[in-house]
Parts: structure tokens; C-alpha cells; sequence
């Protein structure tokens, strides 16, 4: 008598083990965003809410205001520059944390990964309370006469900076001890031997190889940047304007939905974009 198998064929393995995540993404992520892109056509009247006519007049009226062009273009630079904080920061970090062994790394790790540990919310009000005109880091400079006057570093753009790069800066770190953690230490033995010294060892060695983790972690922190809510909001309040808080604003305030749905799905466009950029350029760098 012929046995019947009750295992699915080899080739169908894979999908059969990633058929719970895929069933989640389609449930979770798939599903409102298809929702909130039907949302974003609609129209919209003050005063009776959405109304069921099919338009692209909430995309029209972002892309041809100056006022909202101007504050995707901050956004982005905000991204910009909080990205080259963590990234000036992180890379000796990450460094220093491939290098080290035992028990030191150990404990490198953990201050690395202890913020995050914590709320957003909460490492927000504790630096609100370190950049305030009264708080530990203006009464220490002034203890000191350092400084004549208070910095002026809450509800501007540098305190945004500051507070951001404190949250992503352990995703840049992570990224690129990774990429650190994989170069063989034999390339750093032979180029010893053939006389090179450490600025042309880590400029045509550690630097070229530890690129796949600058990038991922250079995507993470500014696609971080990008999408992030409380920092801003609370650091600069209602005197700097990013994406997230004009969303916010559009929709929760003004009950504008189908315009805050246009403006989340620009910048999801935007992030897409990058992500594509990032692995065309990941492949150009892997193939050459």
C-alpha cells in the first residue's frame, strides 16, 4: 500500500514558515495603510467632515503650497544634520566597541543599549530639563562664567538636534559595530606588513568595509528622524514645524483627514525612496 506524506513540498517550506508574519504585516500594516490611502482621495468640508468624492486635490494643495514644500524640506534637513551628529558620534563609539573583549564590551554594550531601555518620553522631559535657560547645562557654564548669558537651547532647532541624536544615536552604533565586527583581522596583519600606518589602514581598509553599516545605520537614524513625534513636539513646541506634528496637527486638531492622510503618505513616499536609493547604492558598492 502506498504511503501519502503529510509534508508540504520542499519548495513551499519557506512560505509555510513565513506565513504567520505574512498574515500579520497584511493585517496590521497592509491593511490601514490601504485604508489611509482611500482616505487621503476623499474630500473634505469644514464643519461635516470627510466627504465620499474621489480627488487629488490633498496631494496638489501640499505639493504646490511653499508653506508645506518648506517644511519637508526641514524635515529633511533635520534628518541631514541629526544623521551626521550620530554619525560623527557613533563611528569612534562603535569603534572603540569592536576593539574591546570580555568584560568591557560587555559593559560597553549595556550603556549602549540602557537608553533604550527607557521612554522616549521620559529621555525627552530629562533633557528638556538639561537644555532649559535654567537647567544643568546653562547653570553649570554660568557657575563657571563660561558663558555670559543663558543658551538659548529649547524651542529651536539645535535642542531638537541635541535630543534626537541621544535617542538614535545607539541604532548608528549597533549598525556599524556589526560591519566592524566582520572585517577580517588578517587584512589589518598584511597591511602591517606591507608598511601601511593607521590613518591609510582605516581610510583603505576599516572605512570601505565598515560602509554597509554607516549606510544602514545613516537610513535608520534619518528615517528615525523623519517619523519622529514626541521629540520634536516637545523640545521645540509650536515654533518648529516637521512632518510628523503637521499630520498630527491636520488630523487630530483639525479633523482633516484626508489631507493629514496625503501628508503621511508623502512622506512615506519620501522614506521609500531613500530605501530604494540606499540598496541601489548597496549594490553598486557590492558589485563593484
Amino acid at each position: 500500500m502506498q504511503s501519502w506524506s503529510a509534508k508540504p513540498p520542499r519548495s513551499l517550506a519557506p512560505w509555510a514558515l513565513l506565513a504567520p508574519n505574512l498574515l500579520l504585516l497584511l493585517l496590521c500594516l497592509a491593511g490601514p495603510l490601504l485604508l489611509l490611502g482611500r482616505i487621503s482621495l476623499m474630500g473634505y468640508e469644514a464643519g461635516h467632515g470627510m466627504i465620499p468624492i474621489w480627488q487629488l486635490s490633498n496631494y496638489s494643495k501640499f505639493f504646490f503650497d511653499p508653506f508645506y514644500r518648506a517644511i519637508l524640506g526641514g524635515t529633511f534637513l533635520l534628518g541631514a544634520e541629526v544623521t551626521a551628529l550620530c554619525l560623527l558620534l557613533g563611528f569612534p563609539l562603535a569603534f572603540a566597541l569592536s576593539r574591546a573583549r570580555g568584560l568591557q564590551r560587555a559593559i560597553l554594550y549595556f550603556c549602549i543599549l540602557m537608553p533604550l531601555l527607557t521612554s522616549t518620553v521620559v529621555r525627552t522631559f530629562g533633557w528638556m530639563i538639561l537644555l532649559g535657560n535654567n537647567g544643568f547645562i546653562n547653570h553649570t557654564l554660568l557657575r563657571f562664567h563660561l558663558i555670559a548669558s543663558p543658551l538659548h537651547l529649547m524651542y529651536n532647532v539645535t535642542g531638537v538636534i541635541i535630543a534626537l541624536g541621544e535617542v538614535l544615536l545607539p541604532f548608528m552604533v549597533l549598525s556599524i559595530d556589526t560591519s566592524l565586527l566582520n572585517i577580517n583581522p588578517s587584512y589589518y596583519e598584511a597591511a602591517r606588513n606591507l608598511g601601511a600606518r593607521g590613518p591609510r589602514i582605516f581610510f583603505r581598509i576599516t572605512l570601505p568595509l565598515a560602509l554597509p553599516g554607516i549606510v544602514s545605520g545613516c537610513v535608520l537614524v534619518f528615517t528615525g528622524t523623519l517619523s519622529a513625534f514626541v521629540t520634536p513636539t516637545l523640545i521645540a513646541g509650536a515654533r518648529i514645524k516637521v512632518m510628523s506634528t503637521i499630520i498630527y496637527q491636520q488630523a487630530m486638531a483639525l479633523l482633516d483627514w484626508p489631507f493629514g492622510s496625503a501628508i503621511a503618505f508623502t512622506l512615506l513616499l519620501a522614506i521609500l525612496i531613500l530605501f530604494a536609493a540606499t540598496l541601489r547604492f548597496s549594490e553598486r558598492r557590492r558589485t563593484s
